[in-house]
């Protein structure tokens, strides 16, 4: 029988060092492409959003150089708040945040699986230095 194919990207079983650390290096790209749409934006629409983007990819280039579990930490708490604001917008309650809840739970996720690879490659797989 053949083996199934192993998932890739955001969706795939960390099983490895090398699994994580092309977790990390996904998740963080895909935080510089929210950060380059999110400063787009900032530049011609809403200059607010211009502070997300910059949080967002400085805290990616930290994680994605360092493999830095609190640069994925601070990412998760930054996805979650905006995952919440987009919700309270969608709901009526608020009148800032985003509209897109896809965007949000899609950032969301990369934040989660962020925090999960930093912590496995920083524990769970760390190489020892001999």
């Amino acid at each position: 029988m053949e083996e199934k194919e192993k998932k890739k990207g955001m969706f795939a079983k960390i099983e490895s060092r090398e699994d994580a650390l092309k977790t990390i290096k996904d998740c963080a790209m895909g935080f510089f492409v929210v950060a380059a749409i999110q400063a787009g934006l900032g530049y011609f629409i809403a200059p607010s959003l211009i502070i997300d983007a910059v949080l967002y990819a400085v805290l990616a280039g930290v994680m994605f150089k360092w493999n830095s579990r609190v640069a994925a930490v601070f990412l998760l708490v930054i996805a979650c708040f905006a995952a919440y604001m987009t919700i309270l917008n969608r709901l009526g309650m608020a009148a800032e945040g985003g509209n897109n809840i896809f965007l949000a739970a899609i950032i969301l996720w990369a934040a989660i699986r962020s925090v999960e690879a930093t912590f496995k490659v920083n524990g769970k797989y760390a190489e020892e230095n001999i």
